[in-house]
């Protein structure tokens, strides 16, 4: 995990210096040079993300089709209820501890970004240091204490920010004005998996988890935080709609999602600009 750790990092911040410069000629913003880089930086940002959550949804895939643990939902045959089965001596798939050290150096490399390079002052700081914060415990908790469900709850989640990654790419680009014929796509995965799919999970690991035979604090400790993590879900796929009814409505949207103080007044866009 360390060296997947360090890897993420060093891949991270080395992407952002060599190729912002190359995404600034293609920036939407070519007049205030300050926002141009905002944006352009934020735009390499998430084509980072966009590989690395692509990557491992296929990873993930691959590594768990065909097990018991897999639901038609998510391309299986089985079920989440059978979680448990042959716990905690359940035999893992192959190349699931890779799987696993690739997500937790990823996530621990974000939790060490956000604590010492980040911005401080971003309006969303403290909601993503948080969301980096719990995403940390509940990926290296499953993985420790062998609870097969974590893998698919990682499945899940990559699955839905592949594309949103990608929408928040274009929408920095001077190519922003085809963005709906992403962000729509994005949406529906997005509300697909995080709306319709983990609340299944969370509700499996609430009620068909035997928490009698680990800690009395672990397993009440893993449902709060799904539970704080399904209701992200909720808050932020209202955010999404939100970007919908401003742009059809009042004719602009707002990245309201991934927004920062040095970039708020940059982030809005309207069909008014389109024209001129």
């Amino acid at each position: 995990m360390v060296l997947s750790t360090v890897f993420f990092l060093v891949f991270e911040n080395g992407i952002d210096y060599f190729l912002t410069p190359l995404f600034e000629k293609v920036c939407r913003e070519q007049v205030d040079l300050e926002a141009r880089k905002v944006r352009s930086k934020k735009a390499i940002k998430n084509i980072y993300k966009g590989f690395y959550f692509i990557g491992t949804t296929t990873f993930a895939y691959l590594v768990l089709k065909g097990s018991y643990i897999m639901p038609p939902l998510l391309g299986g045959d089985d079920s989440f209820y059978e979680h448990f089965t042959h716990y905690p001596y359940w035999e893992r798939p192959q190349y699931y501890t890779e799987f696993y050290m690739t997500c937790m150096g990823y996530n621990m490399a974000g939790l060490l970004q956000e604590l010492f390079l980040e911005d401080k002052g971003r309006s969303d700081y403290i909601e993503m240091l948080l969301h980096h914060i719990v995403t940390v415990y509940l990926v290296v908790f499953s993985y420790v204490t062998n609870i097969f469900i974590g893998a698919p709850i990682i499945l899940v989640h990559n699955a839905s920010d592949s594309l949103i990654s990608f929408v928040r790419v274009i929408n920095e680009s001077k190519y922003y004005a085809k963005n709906p014929f992403l962000f729509f796509p994005a949406l529906f995965v997005w509300v697909y998996m995080r709306c319709i799919t983990f609340p299944q999970i969370l509700y499996t690991v609430i009620f068909y988890t035997n928490h009698e035979i680990m800690h009395p604090l672990l397993m009440p400790s893993f449902r709060l935080c799904l539970s704080f993590l399904q209701v992200l879900h909720y808050y932020w796929t209202f955010l999404l709609f939100k970007i919908i009814y401003n742009y059809f409505f009042k004719g602009q949207a707002d990245d309201i999602i991934n927004k920062n103080k040095s970039s708020s007044d940059v982030d809005t866009f309207n069909k008014k600009d389109k024209q001129q």
